[in-house]
């Protein structure tokens, strides 16, 4: 997996990602691309949420090619996927894998929807976390919390 995300690791060495978000873009669909034809799978999903742990404050997209990517075999490895997840977040939330979580949350109500927005709190208020990941925990609460009204 790593060769297929070098591209990525080596951009983000070079460039700040928000300099050339139309580039940084064309990267990851390269990637995944190549992913998609090299019939790379559910296996990935672990290595891209590595990719995001150390890179916290780097917006892959919204959604992004990556995060489609892995969203794809959300649907059949659902439990294995949450787990994943969940654990990248508990052990460095970044911005975009909190958005991730988010995105669980909102889609069909699981059992452990409480769980998540749990961890969203505790990541809210998390003073050791950089304020801008906290930030976008509390922005997601508020809005669960209107959805939940």
């Amino acid at each position: 997996m790593e060769k297929y995300l070098q591209p990525i690791v080596d951009f983000l060495d070079s460039h700040h990602w928000s300099d050339d978000e139309a580039e940084f873009a064309l990267i990851q669909y390269d990637i995944v691309d190549v992913m998609e034809q090299n019939q790379i799978g559910v296996e990935s999903v672990q290595p891209i949420l590595e990719l995001m742990e150390k890179h916290p404050l780097v917006e892959f997209g919204s959604p992004g090619p990556l995060t489609h990517f892995i969203e794809k075999f959300y649907q059949e490895n659902s439990r294995f996927y949450e787990d994943l997840l969940l654990q990248s977040v508990l052990k460095q939330p970044t911005v975009h894998t909190v958005w991730l979580l988010n995105r669980i949350i909102n889609g069909v109500k699981t059992e452990n929807s409480l769980e998540l927005i749990q961890v969203l709190k505790s990541i809210s208020v998390n003073t050791a976390i950089h304020q801008e990941i906290r930030l976008v925990a509390v922005n997601f609460l508020e809005y669960q919390s209107k959805n939940e009204a």
